[in-house]
């Protein structure tokens, strides 16, 4: 692995991007992993953020070896996903290693229970197809009443992105596929108030790589 070049190039706008979400269609999305001697503290946005003020800093660190979902990138830092720690925020790019995504992973590669706090979403194999279940809930599981949402379908991925939804009204949910990490969004239709599936959902027992 290699470490994280600058976005030359990249567009303005695109840059002042805040480091709060990751999406299937970011055309950024990278693996990474922490290099480098001792923890890393985990950067913020805000005025003149990221960068080296004690106003960047949060009290969030990743540590050497840690597995990282990586975004677009500003200056000398990279926007990173640390499932250890459920965060999201900027890290110097010189403690980054990064390597880019299985373009067209395995049907194999995407079965299994994936979880975000309470949701769930479920990939099957149905022959050449995938099959799948989600239920997701707002503001939590066991916080009664919980306003709940769910969706089912089958779909065939195309490289890493899978889509489910007819395109007629109603739950749209479209998911990346990106190592370890599954991330996914939705059209806020496939459930109660507020309840969406949208986040970076991991397999259980994966989270603390």
């Amino acid at each position: 692995m290699a470490a994280v070049p600058p976005a030359f190039g990249a567009d303005v706008a695109a840059l002042e991007m805040p480091c709060n979400q990751l999406l299937p269609d970011d055309p950024d999305l990278r693996l990474g992993q922490v290099i480098g001697a001792g923890p890393v503290g985990v950067l913020t946005d805000g005025p003149n953020c990221p960068g080296p003020a004690v106003a960047c800093r949060t009290k969030v660190s990743a540590r050497p070896g840690q597995n990282l979902l990586l975004g677009r990138s500003r200056a000398d830092y990279i926007c990173a996903f640390n499932a250890r720690t459920d965060s999201t925020g900027w890290l110097p790019q010189q403690r980054v290693a990064a390597h880019p995504l299985d373009p067209a992973p395995p049907l194999a590669a995407w079965l299994g229970t994936w979880r975000y706090y309470d949701d769930k979403i479920v990939l099957k194999r149905a022959g050449e197809i995938l099959d799948a279940e989600g239920e997701a809930y707002w503001p939590g599981k066991n916080v009664m009443p919980a306003n709940e949402g769910a969706f089912a379908g089958t779909a065939k991925p195309a490289g890493n992105r899978l889509h489910f939804g007819d395109g007629a009204p109603g739950c749209e949910v479209d998911m990346a596929l990106a190592g370890s990490f599954l991330v996914v969004t939705d059209n806020h239709g496939c459930g109660g108030h507020n309840v969406s599936f949208s986040g970076i959902y991991t397999r259980r027992g994966q989270q603390a790589r």
